[in-house]
């Protein structure tokens, strides 16, 4: 059974101490090590990119590449020759492939002319190591992989619809560069990468500096089983309640506008939250109410982050060992999906608890939120939606029953529907 495998490859990992962790990640009864977990979480999902995000020496790349070689069964050198690592001058030449010269030699009419691709491009497993040490301009590449699902290079493209992607980013140093917010939507989990603990530390001492020999004694899958986690996570169940709430999660960050949807360019500084917020909205009784999710972020969700949910909670349930995701499936995940695409509200974020650090604790706050609500206070307004929108109701009756709802999702999305 491959679910069994990946155990034994999990348990390994932690027995050989080239991994080693708190168990942060917890679901039920199941716990684990949140950077473990979703690095194989991502390796389950096709087209995705999971981003460790933590200081030096956390153990973000050599993991990555572990669990690369172990579940695509490919040897640990291999893997860690095909990984590119971020560099201002890194050339496309070197990171996706180019055209050797001999070829216009000997052809002198140009026909035939083909892109060397190269390892890290022909690659299934890509890691962008450092990825913030790229400039803007050629972080677009890794924004063409995920939306286009291929490579293009001098008139040629490679299909990349079959790739699993990882990055690893250090906090921002004088050499690093911002990610483009067009990138870090596209990101689809970030996980913190933490220094150990003093007892991991003395853990450490024990393993060899070199663990290319303890890779090697950790179990592999098959290629067949590899090929077949997308489809096992796909038949994983995600029921009608789960739907309900991730939709309303998504639209809880996004309710109140701040700008025309179809235009976030018109989201100035002094339209945020933290800077006053100027909108139609200025005069409602909405305005300013930090007990409404999208007050407490400077910006909303999109719908990627949808998908994204589902399919992470999917792996997660997969991972173990459930035919169903459950609402505390989605719990655990959600924050990871959302916490580095959000901004907190300076009035919320800098004060107790936060001090204006751990945005993922402050994530999760607002996803425990989000659901509590859409369980309680919107169980009543699900029912008439519903009920409207498969003609037990009238329309016109719906419309009247939503509109004694002070909630902004019945008074400015389901009326409206």
């Amino acid at each position: 059974m491959v679910l069994r495998k990946i155990y034994k490859i999990m348990d390994a990992l932690k027995e050989t101490k080239i991994h080693v962790g708190d168990d942060d990640f917890k679901v039920e009864d199941f716990k684990t090590n949140s950077m473990l977990i979703f690095t194989i979480a991502n390796a389950c999902i096709r087209n995705r990119m999971l981003l460790l995000y933590g200081g030096m020496g956390a153990n973000k790349t050599t993991l990555v590449n572990v669990i690369g070689s172990r579940l695509s069964n490919i040897p640990y050198s291999e893997i860690t020759s095909t990984m590119i690592t971020g560099h201002p001058e890194q050339t496309e030449e070197k990171t996706i492939g180019f055209i050797d010269l001999r070829q216009w030699i000997s052809n002198n009419k140009n026909e035939n002319i083909k892109v060397i691709w190269t390892k890290w491009a022909k690659s299934r497993w890509k890691v962008i190591d450092e990825i913030n040490r790229f400039p803007p301009g050629k972080q677009n590449l890794f924004i063409d992989i995920l939306r286009s699902k291929q490579i293009s290079y001098s008139g040629q493209t490679l299909k990349t619809d079959d790739v699993r992607m990882f990055s690893t980013m250090n906090p921002e140093f004088k050499s690093t560069y911002p990610l483009d917010e067009a990138l870090i939507d596209r990101i689809s989990a970030c996980v913190p990468a933490y220094q150990p603990s003093y007892k991991l530390l003395l853990d450490l001492l024990s393993r060899p500096s070199d663990i290319e020999d303890l890779v090697d004694t950790i179990p592999t899958l098959t290629e067949e089983e590899f090929n077949s986690l997308p489809s096992l996570v796909d038949n994983i169940k995600f029921p009608p309640l789960l739907q309900v709430v991730t939709a309303a999660l998504i639209r809880d960050f996004v309710i109140i506008e701040r700008a025309p949807n179809y235009d976030k360019t018109q989201l100035t500084p002094s339209s945020k939250p933290s800077k006053g917020l100027l909108t139609r909205h200025t005069k409602s009784k909405y305005y300013g109410n930090l007990n409404i999710i999208s007050w407490q972020v400077d910006e909303g969700l999109s719908v990627r982050v949808l998908f994204d949910l589902r399919d992470f909670t999917k792996a997660i349930a997969f991972l173990r060992g459930s035919k169903e995701a459950t609402l505390s499936d989605l719990k655990a995940v959600a924050p990871y999906v959302i916490w580095h695409r959000i901004t907190p509200n300076e009035t919320v974020y800098n004060v107790p608890p936060y001090y204006g650090a751990n945005k993922l604790e402050f994530a999760k706050e607002l996803v425990e939120k989000s659901i509590n609500i859409t369980l309680t206070e919107r169980a009543e307004i699900n029912t008439i939606f519903t009920q409207a929108n498969d003609n037990i109701i009238s329309i016109d009756e719906g419309i009247r029953k939503l509109a004694n709802f002070e909630d902004p999702l019945a008074r400015f999305d389901m009326i409206k529907f």
